[in-house]
């Protein structure tokens, strides 16, 4: 809990000078809210108990959940900033008996994981590219503390009995991400996060097509796939949530 909290507290920091260069007209602000509908797949395991397929026997399917993220560019030598929360959560039964820690439950027993993440990142643009290309073409590169909040349920559905785990992971990334402005208000927009580090694996990649409709207004669609493995407090997940989503926003 401390590691990340310290990572919060310090990126809260970078922003408070920024509140009065905006006064100035100098901060570059630009926040989006959204649904993303990802594919869940990969494997679940907890403590002594079984690996489980996330389709087949934990019986999770394509869900809708709520996406949301802020991006703040600053003057001169302070990091831009980029914040992000990707909250999940499935529900469904088991297909058979399984085994969760040293509990074991019985086939149609109700299951739920929560996956809920949560992106902090610090980076700078590129010099140049966008002078170079009249700008048209943008490129950032960055670091990120991702922190997975990760719990799983399941309650039998003959004693009815409810077993809880959780963790939180957080997990430093590379941040990578390109922006073409395109002719008519698009852009194309591609952001990759990632790390292998002893105890996680993050792969993230987003691909978004922007329209700006109106004033500071724009729509986007995009394709999103995320990858995460998780190797902690007695968590042994390796799972996979690909997807479309679609965000509204504004940037100014």
């Amino acid at each position: 809990m401390k590691r990340w909290l310290f990572i919060l507290l310090a990126v809260a920091a970078v922003m408070v000078p920024g509140r009065s260069f905006a006064l100035l007209g100098l901060v570059s602000v630009e926040g989006a809210v959204g649904g993303f509908m990802p594919s869940p797949s990969g494997d679940f395991q907890y403590g002594s108990g079984n690996s489980g397929d996330l389709e087949s026997i934990l019986g999770f399917d394509n869900e809708v959940f709520p996406a949301a993220r802020l991006r703040v560019e600053l003057p001169l030598v302070i990091p831009n900033v980029y914040l992000m929360a990707s909250p999940m959560e499935f529900e469904g039964n088991l297909t058979e008996e399984f085994k969760f820690g040293d509990d074991t439950f019985a086939a149609n027993s109700a299951t739920k994981l929560t996956l809920n993440q949560y992106d902090m990142g610090l980076f700078y643009g590129v010099p140049f590219v966008g002078l170079a290309t009249l700008g048209r073409l943008g490129l950032d590169v960055g670091l990120d503390i991702r922190v997975v909040d990760i719990e799983a349920e399941m309650t039998d559905s003959v004693t009815k009995e409810t077993r809880t785990e959780s963790a939180t992971v957080p997990v430093p990334l590379l941040f990578v991400a390109g922006q073409l402005k395109l002719i008519g208000g698009f852009a194309v927009e591609a952001e990759i996060r990632g790390l292998d580090v002893s105890y996680a694996r993050i792969i993230s990649a987003i691909g978004r097509v922007k329209y700006n409709t109106m004033g500071p207004l724009f729509i986007a669609v995009g394709y999103r796939h995320e990858e995460v493995e998780v190797d902690e407090d007695d968590f042994d997940v390796d799972l996979t949530f690909a997807g479309p989503f679609a965000e509204v926003g504004f940037s100014f």
